[in-house]
């Protein structure tokens, strides 16, 4: 019997820095979360979305990643990065993936909107009151 698409999990993974300092990782954290969640709410969505911490680190990612490789449930990954500059990071991670990923390459504010809110699929809090 084949399993139900229901017990599959695409991982939410968000890239960032240090750089950017404490206050600001916290807010990529919670918006991280509000898309997950959103998504994960979706009934067009067939699989559960799972929220990863935010990674900031090639260590991080590396080890997210084989994680995500054996992992049985896992089928995919969603990645944000919160701004372009993590982009290097990832490259060994990426290297070792065997999994397919989507990949969303914008900040989430009104002036550079993320691909999702672009489309109309998703308004995160802070974004709605502005």
């Amino acid at each position: 019997m084949l399993p139900s698409l229901a017990e599959f999990e695409i991982w939410f993974v968000t890239g960032s820095q240090h750089l950017y300092g404490d206050t600001t990782l916290t807010k990529v954290n919670t918006h991280s979360k509000e898309i997950a969640r959103y998504l994960d709410e979706q009934p067009s969505i067939p699989v559960k979305i799972i929220f990863k911490p935010v990674l900031t680190t090639p260590e991080e990612i590396f080890a997210l990643i084989k994680e995500a490789n054996y992992q049985d449930s896992c089928i995919g990954l969603i990645l944000w990065m919160h701004t372009f500059s993590p982009a290097k990071m990832w490259i060994n991670g990426l290297n070792i993936l065997h999994k397919p990923f989507a990949h969303l390459h914008t900040p989430i504010q009104r002036q550079y909107p993320m691909v999702i809110y672009r489309h109309g699929f998703y308004e995160p809090e802070s974004v709605r009151s502005w």
